[in-house]
């Protein structure tokens, strides 16, 4: 379905920010310096209820590496371009913030509280309760 993300590794540990009245998330200090001036956010790959900030670098690799044979399914066609066409690429400020679209936002209930979580190649931004939603289907999967 999706390919992995190719990148080394980068982003490990839980942190708890808050949005300011604009919008924009401090990136935890520990993550920015694997940024430069500017990343993607985007909704999760996976169609989870987060949303993902990417590497310029990890962001044009995954991009890259969606396959010819991805296009030709239609469910997966519709996914792709739904996803693209959420992509946001941002700025960092001097400060460490990041400004997150309203709809990116809004598709993620990311409201005043955000969960940024590393995830080996990427960083998730999660709602508290959706993280909770999350982790509490999963044990139900089990």
């Amino acid at each position: 379905m999706w390919p992995a993300v190719s990148g080394r590794a980068k982003f490990f540990g839980s942190y708890t920010h808050t949005l300011d009245q604009k919008g924009r998330l401090t990136l935890p200090a520990k993550f920015r310096t694997e940024f430069g001036e500017r990343l993607f956010v985007t909704p999760s790959q996976f169609q989870d209820p987060c949303l993902v900030l990417w590497t310029v670098d990890d962001f044009t690799s995954f991009s890259n590496n969606v396959s010819p044979e991805q296009w030709q399914n239609p469910g997966e066609r519709r996914r792709l371009r739904t996803w693209a066409g959420s992509a946001f690429e941002v700025e960092i400020d001097r400060l460490g913030r990041v400004g997150l679209p309203y709809p990116l936002r809004q598709g993620a209930a990311l409201e005043r509280e955000v969960l940024v979580h590393g995830n080996f190649g990427t960083i998730e931004l999660w709602s508290p309760d959706g993280w909770v939603a999350y982790q509490e289907q999963g044990l139900e999967d089990e």
